[in-house]
């Protein structure tokens, strides 16, 4: 009797371990146990979901950041720890050079597919590869080889990169490269992996639409149409992420709970909606409004609210949280007019900064002192750049000094029309509104001052696609953008300036040693006094050194009016009561993982279909 007592409690105690730590409860609106369906509002729709080039917009990193997971990952504070990577260790190889080898986890692409080290070494040696332009590219310069890859002296598959085993990475090392940085570097959003035969095969299309397109994170991507196939573009359309069924759980055996490692079944992300009626004049065929969907609890987490929108919520409702990026003001420099660095000048100093931030688009945002923003170190985790830099650009507009920079100039401000490009939230920035975007808001005002010292500006509001082919054919005088921030260390965000670590090379052109010409990059900024401090700070071995040496080379972007950075970017949001469990990452993403919605099945509006009924992509 005893010993049957005992089985009954064993196999109980087991019952409570299998079952004991899922969210999902089966019901009659939830009858397959699938889980919560979690409305919400991202901002601006992204339409191009390419990791190693879509970091000219702070929305896309948050929809990257669920979708893919890379080796390493940096929580809110800058602490880095293991993702992708289970156990990793540093040695020599048999030629006396650092190696650092990586073994990653059992885990699979969302088509079932194993994830594999070579799905990592071809992201990587993508972004390295010389036809390939990428500003991620600096992140991988420790490795040995990779620099004189990317410029033509070496093959590509000639670097200190390479599977060992399907679950074995290991990197060869410059002499002298700094290995610790490497490994946070390893945490970017750009340095994911991506599937060869899901990019190769559809190299112009894989990224906008979820048709060809694998991810290794915690949520797939259900239904996303950027671009369709035949080029129509989709600012408007939901987009459906899923949890993924492949992610960590073993698939030879079905045990586990579905929400082992990722709670929530589906996040739905809405773009066609406004924020809110009262102050957005919109064309839309949307019933509701954002602001009120969220009072009626059909949408339970907010964020890019506009400051108008925030006087829908109580003050202790709204939450900020700092963004990795800067938006800023980028120069055509095949434009002669901005060859000349006291216009660029010009046009930056007259812009009031504060008064941008606090009164144009508020909700967070900061007046830029610089290009870096404050949660980037200088050369050492928890060493903020901001802070030991200093200011460097003043808050205040100084429009005295602007019209004499154009005065000493010798040009003629009258005789030149200045076309500014920004892109337009389609939902919010329609004619007659009285609540702009951030980046139309910036736009008007800009267009304000730069006409008051002279010049014509003609403003040109561009959908998502008609913005990225404006960005790469160079299809503008100035084009606003979120300069992303790809690595926690200043060395490099600061290098895609300089021209020989743009990550940019023409092919068709060579030096007198036989590799590619370096050219710049998407911020089309040359200075060969900048270029000299970039590579210094590379070769310095002293940290202190190194930071001085960084400091100068903001100094010099800032006073030569490289790019015009103008706000240090903020998420303002609002989350429901009904909702918890969000974390933010380094680079200011909500991450959804852990996330749990209060008697979810009260809000399932339908059933949700079983896996049989569904495409699985």
């Amino acid at each position: 009797m005893k010993k049957i007592i005992a089985l009954a409690l064993a196999l109980t105690m087991l019952a409570v371990i299998v079952t004991g730590c899922t969210k999902i409860k089966v019901s009659e609106s939830d009858p397959n146990g699938n889980g919560a369906v979690i409305d919400v509002y991202m901002g601006t729709k992204t339409i191009n979901l390419d990791p190693a080039t879509a970091y000219t917009d702070e929305n896309s990193v948050k929809i990257l950041s669920l979708i893919f997971e890379g080796l390493f990952k940096l929580d809110k504070s800058g602490n880095v720890s293991k993702a992708l990577a289970k156990r990793y260790e540093f040695g020599t190889d048999r030629e006396g050079n650092k190696m650092l080898s990586i073994w990653i986890g059992d885990t699979y692409w969302s088509d079932g597919s194993l994830v594999q080290a070579n799905d990592i070494v071809y992201a990587w040696k993508r972004i390295l590869d010389p036809d390939f332009a990428s500003g991620a590219a600096p992140l991988l310069y420790a490795i040995k080889g990779a620099k004189d890859a990317k410029e033509g002296y070496i093959g590509i598959d000639d670097i200190g990169l390479y599977a060992s085993s399907a679950t074995k990475l290991v990197v060869i090392f410059e002499e002298g490269a700094d290995t610790d940085q490497f490994i946070y570097n390893l945490a970017s959003p750009a340095l994911v992996p991506l599937r060869e035969n899901k990019v190769d095969p559809y190299k112009n299309t894989w990224s906008y639409s979820s048709q060809d397109l694998a991810t290794n994170g915690p949520f797939r991507v259900k239904k996303f149409t950027g671009v369709s196939s035949d080029g129509q573009v989709n600012t408007t359309d939901s987009v459906i992420l899923e949890r993924s069924s492949y992610y960590y759980l073993k698939q030879d055996i079905h045990t586990e709970d579905k929400d082992k490692y990722v709670y929530p079944y589906r996040i739905i992300l809405h773009y066609e909606e406004p924020l809110d009626f009262d102050v957005v004049a919109t064309t839309s065929k949307a019933e509701s409004d954002i602001v009120t969907m969220f009072a009626d609890k059909e949408l339970f987490y907010v964020s890019n609210l506009t400051l108008e929108t925030t006087y829908n919520f109580k003050k202790s409702q709204i939450k900020y949280d700092k963004l990795a990026s800067t938006y800023s003001y980028v120069f055509n420099y095949d434009n002669p007019l901005f060859a000349n660095a006291a216009v660029r000048q010009a046009l930056s100093i007259a812009l009031d900064r504060a008064y941008a931030a606090s009164e144009l688009v508020g909700t967070g945002h900061e007046a830029a002192t610089g290009l870096i923003p404050s949660m980037i170190f200088d050369t050492a985790k928890g060493s903020k750049f901001r802070s030991h830099a200093g200011k460097v650009i003043s808050s205040a507009a100084d429009l005295d000094s602007a019209k004499e920079l154009i005065a000493k100039s010798g040009i003629n401000p009258a005789s030149y029309d200045i076309e500014l490009i920004y892109r337009k939230d389609e939902a919010n920035d329609s004619y007659g509104s009285i609540s702009y975007s951030k980046e139309k808001a910036l736009a008007v005002y800009a267009e304000e001052v730069w006409e008051s010292l002279g010049f014509t500006v003609t403003r040109r509001e561009y959908n998502a696609k008609q913005y990225e082919d404006a960005l790469k054919s160079k299809s503008y005088d100035i084009i606003g953008l979120d300069l992303q921030m790809l690595s926690p260390f200043a060395i490099y965000d600061l290098a895609q300036f300089a021209t020989q670590y743009s990550g940019s090379v023409d092919t068709s052109a060579f030096n007198e040693d036989g590799g590619y010409k370096n050219v710049p990059g998407i911020y089309g900024y040359s200075s060969e006094e900048y270029d000299a401090l970039i590579d210094e700070a590379f070769s310095a071995t002293k940290k202190k050194e190194k930071a001085q040496l960084l400091y100068a080379a903001e100094r010099i972007l800032i006073d030569d009016a490289a790019v015009i950075p103008v706000l240090f970017n903020s998420d303002c949001y609002v989350v429901s009561s009904e909702l918890s469990g969000l974390t933010t990452n380094y680079f200011g993403a909500k991450m959804f993982t852990k996330a749990v919605l209060k008697n979810y099945d009260r809000y399932l509006l339908a059933p949700i279909p079983s896996k049989k009924d569904e495409d699985v992509i």
